[in-house]
């Protein structure tokens, strides 16, 4: 089986082509089968199908080698009523024997050790077998060292050695073939057999070829014993400052032999942090400011060196200062710059500094001299010596209108406001916020003052702040009141039907003064919920909520409690009528009925207002309380609706007063009596004619509106009753 190593490859080519045209010719003629056939088939029998040059007659099997190429192996099914064989490769069920030796996945055959392994194909009741015999390309692979079969291992390997090691397959040179690796990368490295040595320890060396490997150990140490890094610094720190000069260090290694060298050209350098530090054989230059190490590592062996970075200035200062704006027509921004030492000097820095820009599409900058290039923001920043500072440039394109958000503010003494958003048209028509941009002035500093934007006014009046941008302008009128003191709304509960849009509440300011004013205009309204969108005037709820709405005016806050709901179609109100004394309550019920039936109690969110407050009043949320005898009538409004109390108030009576006790009459004869009323606010009324008169015994005597008439010889009482309180006259017929 094994010749020239050649010639099997040469071999495996020669099958591999043939395995190529194989599979073309089936799949042509199952492309050139599909026509006929069936859509479900009928399989009479299954075939084999494979290179020739894959099989070896003499000894009846498919031959491969381990890791150099795979056997297609094809099974071909015959289909009842068609002349063309259909490839079922795929859709059998392949099994080897032993797949330490051959494995199957598909029809492809790869060899995985040396030996024979049985290849059976099994569809739709029928089956195949088939021998496969898989071999290595070469017998052995041996690890060479200078033509001879290296060792298994090296126990005496020192850093800075120089190691080529080769491959040997059957007296056949497969080094550059092979697969080179490494156990640990950190102590040695390989490239087609050549050794780099990166650290002591000990790691293992593979070379494989096509299964076959060989292996070797490694053990390396280091020639030196130690190295040290001078000149010495004290407690191992080494102190320099940002912008100073460089400072010189030197290696210098001791072999175990006893043997010292100065290696600090050869060894390896390394910083911990090259922000703040770079080295370069030995030369150290600082950046920044900071706390880091040094390192220097030379052939096993190494030193570290603490480097502490300093700044010989505090801070720098810059002006302007604060975020800078301008237009692109603008003249460039000149930016001065200084620094104040540790020693607390100042120096002027705006030469010497180090000027960038974050973006030099949007600005570019030289010596602190900003020069406008496109529209945007970028960042200037200048730094020296280990201090920086920065500021924020944004460019702003020509304009053609500038108009404010605001037309017209309020204030009242001693409060600060922001002005309000300025906006401007662009050449092009679109808008772009301006509001920093903007050079704002105030026409009389006696109502008002201006400082970064901010308003402060200071005594009642009013008066104009004009904002201007490339010579266009923008008028804000502010007017200074007196100190308000509470926001009243008619309303502390808001129904809102859902979809529909309901009026803002009105809302009246007290100021300090006592007086009142209808700010309903000038407040400003505002939620957290996004259940419901707040218009110029009016509200309108999105979903079925309870939301809460905030006006704010001059500093001082209202809230109004929403409800979004479906509409009520009928109010139910219990009672219909009022009729209460004097200093007597009663509470207002009231039903709401939506559209699908259901009913929700509202009294409470009524909103109620009594019309003559001389004479009722509302207390609490539903209630009427009686103030003084006379009649008025209290409204309630809901989802637009209102609803009409009539309220009467009546005095509270003490007692009833005949104006006889008793009486002495003969048959026949009549006597009529007054009935005085006596309320508790002192004043008798004449309530004869409104009294309910009856008599005891009907026979003996009887009455009507307070006249008394004698029937016939006996005793009789009559009884006089009004507003809850009854009088009696005792009456003897002779």
């Amino acid at each position: 089986m094994k010749e020239n190593i050649r010639e099997i490859l040469s071999l495996k080519f020669v099958r591999s082509w043939l395995a190529a045209v194989l599979a073309m010719t089936l799949v042509m003629t199952s492309l050139n089968g599909v026509a006929h056939a069936a859509t479900t088939d009928t399989v009479t029998g299954i075939e084999w199908s494979y290179a020739e040059s894959d099989y070896n007659p003499s000894t009846s099997s498919l031959e491969m080698y381990v890791e150099d190429g795979n056997v297609d192996l094809t099974v071909l099914a015959t289909i009842s009523g068609s002349t063309s064989k259909k490839d079922v490769t795929t859709d059998v069920t392949w099994k080897s024997s032993n797949s330490s030796i051959v494995k199957v996945d598909k029809g492809v055959l790869s060899g995985t050790g040396k030996g024979t392994a049985t290849i059976t194909a099994a569809y739709k009741g029928f089956s195949l077998s088939i021998k496969a015999t898989s071999d290595y390309v070469y017998n052995q692979v041996t690890i060479m060292q200078n033509g001879q079969a290296a060792p298994t291992a090296l126990t005496d390997v020192l850093l800075g050695q120089s190691l080529v090691f080769t491959l040997d397959g059957d007296g056949q040179n497969i080094t550059d073939d092979a697969t080179w690796t490494t156990s640990s990368s950190s102590i040695a490295t390989v490239d087609d057999g050549r050794i780099t040595l990166v650290g002591a320890g000990t790691v293992t060396i593979t070379a494989k070829y096509k299964g076959k490997s060989d292996s070797i150990k490694l053990t390396i140490s280091s020639p030196y014993k130690s190295i040290a890094i001078t000149p010495e610094a004290a407690s191992d720190l080494l102190e320099l400052e940002v912008g100073g000069d460089d400072y010189k260090l030197e290696a210098d290694a001791v072999l175990k032999s006893g043997e010292s060298s100065d290696v600090t050209n050869d060894a390896k350098w390394t910083s911990a942090n090259a922000k703040m530090v770079t080295v370069n054989k030995g030369v150290i230059t600082a950046v920044s400011a900071g706390k880091t190490t040094v390192t220097v590592s030379y052939l096993g062996v190494s030193d570290t060196i603490t480097v502490v970075v300093r700044t010989p200035y505090q801070s720098i200062k810059i002006a302007p200062e604060k975020e800078y704006h301008m237009q692109l027509q603008d003249a460039p921004l000149q930016i001065k710059a200084e620094v104040l030492s540790n020693s607390n000097v100042s120096s002027d820095i705006t030469t010497v500094g180090t000027w960038t820009s974050s973006d030099i599409t949007i600005a570019t900058v030289d010596q602190g001299k900003v020069i406008p290039k496109a529209v945007g923001t970028t960042k200037i920043t200048v730094a020296y010596r280990g201090v920086s500072r920065s500021i924020d440039v944004t460019v702003y394109p020509s304009i053609t209108k500038l108009k404010a958000e605001k037309t017209s503010i309020d204030g009242f003494k001693g409060i600060e406001g922001e002005l309000p958003k300025v906006t401007a048209t662009t050449f092009d028509g679109s808008s772009v916020d301006v509001s920093k941009l903007v050079k704002w002035t105030v026409a009389d500093e006696e109502i008002a003052e201006l400082k970064d934007g901010v308003w402060t006014a200071k005594q009642l009046g009013e008066t104009t702040f004009t904002g201007t941008v490339q010579d266009l302008k923008a008028t804000v009128k502010l007017v200074v009141h007196l100190k308000p003191i509470k926001l009243l709304s008619e309303a502390k509960d808001l129904s809102v039907i859902l979809g529909k849009e309901t009026n803002l509440p009105k809302v009246t300011v007290v100021y300090e003064d006592g007086t009142e004013a209808d700010i309903s205009e000038a407040i400003e309204w505002n939620t957290a919920s996004d259940n419901i969108v707040l218009l110029d005037k009016t509200l309108k709820g999105l979903e079925a909520s309870n939301v809460t709405l905030t006006g704010t005016y001059l500093s001082k806050t209202v809230s109004v409690r929403v409800k979004i709901e479906e509409e009520i179609v009928k109010m139910v109100v219990e009672p219909t009528k009022l009729e209460l004394n004097p200093g007597r309550s009663k509470a207002i019920k009231v039903t709401g009925y939506y559209k699908d039936g259901k009913k929700v109690s509202i009294g409470t969110k009524m909103n109620w207002v009594a019309a003559n407050e001389n004479i009722a009043a509302i207390s609490g949320s539903s209630s009427v309380k009686a103030i003084d005898v006379g009649t008025t009538k209290v409204t309630g409004k809901y989802q637009g609706k209102t609803v009409e109390v009539p309220v009467t108030v009546t005095p509270k009576l003490k007692s009833l007063q005949l104006s006889s006790k008793s009486a002495q009459m003969s048959a026949g004869d009549t006597l009529t009596v007054s009935l005085q009323a006596i309320y508790y606010t002192g004043n008798p009324v004449n309530a004869t004619s409104g009294a309910t008169w009856t008599s005891s015994n009907s026979s003996i005597a009887t009455v009507k509106d307070g006249k008394i008439t004698a029937v016939r010889k006996g005793s009789a009482t009559i009884k006089a009753a009004f507003g809850g309180k009854t009088a009696s006259i005792r009456v003897s017929v002779k």
